[in-house]
């Protein structure tokens, strides 16, 4: 489901969404899903999804059947009503979406966007939502497809800020799979979760900036 690339950005985003999405919800006791797909059908949407390691069967969908196995992971197919997932909120905003998958609960999906506040306003809507959401990538795009990895200042970060992104790195929350969840990293930072939460997107914020004087 790869978009045709015509400059601009292309993002990374992982959302905790196992309440919203069946694929990240499928994860959460430490499987793995991968090559996530859909497609129209009627008044609905078809989703179809690779599914590895130890699932929660339970948290699908009750319609989802095994479409074929191997002796690595099942594809799971279920099927969803139009404009009710995590992805169909994305692409909303004209920014479509390629690359989904997830892992411990964490849906973890790509989408370009033609500009930095086109950017802002999906990831305002998925903190909103969601309320925990981080940008893993984030690079400029060209029209022959090269990208350009966005640099960030690190003298634009607050100490604080500079704390609370050491000490999540150090414990592994942006690692694959996570080390440590957003809790873990607060209690060890003696911060309420909320807090962590506000200090990352703070941090993000200043990504996207950083990003914006860079295109001017």
């Amino acid at each position: 489901m790869e978009a045709e690339s015509t400059g601009g950005i292309r993002v990374r985003l992982a959302i905790e969404a196992a309440d919203a999405c069946p694929v990240a919800s499928a994860t959460g006791d430490g499987a793995v899903a991968r090559s996530v797909t859909w497609s129209r059908a009627g008044d609905g949407v078809v989703e179809e999804f690779d599914l590895a390691g130890d699932a929660d069967d339970g948290a699908l969908p009750a319609d989802a059947s095994v479409v074929f196995e191997t002796d690595r992971s099942e594809r799971v197919r279920f099927s969803r009503r139009e404009n009710d997932c995590v992805c169909d909120r994305v692409e909303r905003h004209g920014t479509p979406v390629t690359d989904v998958g997830a892992s411990r609960g964490t849906l973890r999906l790509s989408f370009h966007a033609a500009d930095v506040e086109t950017v802002r306003g999906v990831v305002d809507e998925m903190n909103e939502a969601y309320g925990s959401v981080r940008i893993d990538r984030i690079a400029r795009t060209g029209d022959d497809g090269d990208e350009d990895l966005v640099t960030v200042d690190r003298g634009r970060l607050t100490d604080r800020q500079r704390e609370v992104l050491e000490t999540a790195m150090d414990m592994g929350y942006f690692r694959r799979p996570r080390s440590a969840n957003a809790t873990e990293v607060a209690a060890e930072l003696d911060i309420s979760p909320s807090t962590f939460a506000e200090h990352l997107a703070s941090a993000q914020s200043k990504v996207l900036a950083s990003l914006l004087e860079g295109s001017a």
